[in-house]
């Protein structure tokens, strides 16, 4: 059983709380705190949180038809490519590698397709070909798109650019492989 406590020694105890840190929140200071953390969590939400969306997306930045900061005709007209050829009105680019001429891999195509040609001489129209044409200015983009039932896809396209004009190339093709060595995946700018 216990003893009922003298009034002195139940506000001593009361007090000796008090100073310890705890406190039912009837203080004026308790209520300036909470004041002010129910006001900040306010302005965050109104403020803070549109600011952030407004920053890059974790699926990546939306692709514009044109309009960059530092104007690209090259990656223009593959935006204008990705416009064309997916159904996502808003595909979202993840990283883009800059168009390069690949000479050393045109050189190595021209004298295979030399070596070839003197074993059978249909692949002279190829040769030809290659030798009118060009080394290939070659770039990569890797992007999402929505399919058709809303789910993301990602791509990882190599892309030969010609006077405005983009083409695909084959993924599982050699000359896709060889063109890879040339953007190597930490190449690559956001």
């Amino acid at each position: 059983m216990r003893l009922i406590e003298p009034r002195e020694e139940a506000e001593r105890l009361v007090s000796s709380q008090r100073r310890r840190g705890r406190s039912d929140g009837s203080s004026l200071r308790d209520r300036v705190v909470i004041t002010s953390t129910v006001l900040g969590v306010i302005v965050f939400v109104l403020i803070g949180i549109p600011y952030l969306k407004r920053d890059l997306p974790p699926e990546g930045l939306r692709v514009a038809a044109t309009g960059d900061l530092t104007p690209d005709p090259d990656r223009d007209a593959v935006r204008e490519w990705l416009h064309a050829n997916y159904h996502d009105p808003h595909p979202r680019e993840i990283r883009w590698w800059p168009a390069r001429t690949l000479d050393e891999l045109y050189r190595r195509q021209l004298m295979a397709a030399k070596d070839a040609a003197q074993d059978d001489p249909e692949l002279l129209e190829y040769t030809d070909e290659l030798e009118r044409v060009g080394p290939q200015r070659v770039c990569r983009l890797q992007f999402r798109t929505k399919n058709e039932v809303g789910g993301q896809s990602s791509h990882d396209e190599l892309l030969v650019l010609h006077g405005g004009r983009v083409r695909p190339v084959r993924s599982d093709s050699s000359v896709a492989g060889a063109m890879r060595k040339y953007f190597p995946d930490d190449a690559g700018e956001p």
